[in-house]
This record gives structure tokens, sequence and C-alpha cells, in this order.
């Protein structure tokens, strides 16, 4: 899905902010630091969402930012 993705500068310095605008999902991680500092929430309840799936929406975003953003998300 083209745009499920958003990356933009988050208003802590030297940090993004990563949007999954499917599911509502953010993940906040320093610049080059994404598997030390992530931290992901939800913008609004996820009753309808268990574990597993939760764990493949983490997923897809960290594959989707490897791809596209690799210079942001590591070393």
């Amino acid at each position: 899905m083209p745009n499920r993705f958003i990356i933009q500068k988050s208003s802590t310095p030297n940090h993004w902010v990563c949007t999954d605008t499917e599911n509502n999902l953010v993940c906040v991680f320093e610049n080059g630091k994404f598997n030390d500092t992530q931290k992901f929430s939800f913008l609004e309840e996820i009753n309808h969402l268990n574990a597993t799936k939760i764990a493949r929406i983490v997923n897809e975003m960290a594959e989707w930012l490897r791809a596209n953003h690799y210079k942001k998300v590591m070393p």
C-alpha cells in the first residue's frame, strides 16, 4: 500500500517518527540507532489486534524502514 508508512523528523533532536497510517502505530527512534532506541505506541485503542498481529505490523514497519531509509535506522 503506497503511503502506508510516513517518516518525519521528531521534535526531539536526532530522532525520527515513523507512522503506520493503516494501523495507527507510531515508532520514535534515534537516528542510526533503531534497534536500540525504538519506542512504539498506538494512536488509539487496539482491542482488535492480538500480539501476533502487532508483531507482524512492527516487523512490516521495520522492513519498510530498512528498505527505504536504511541510513536513518542503521549506523
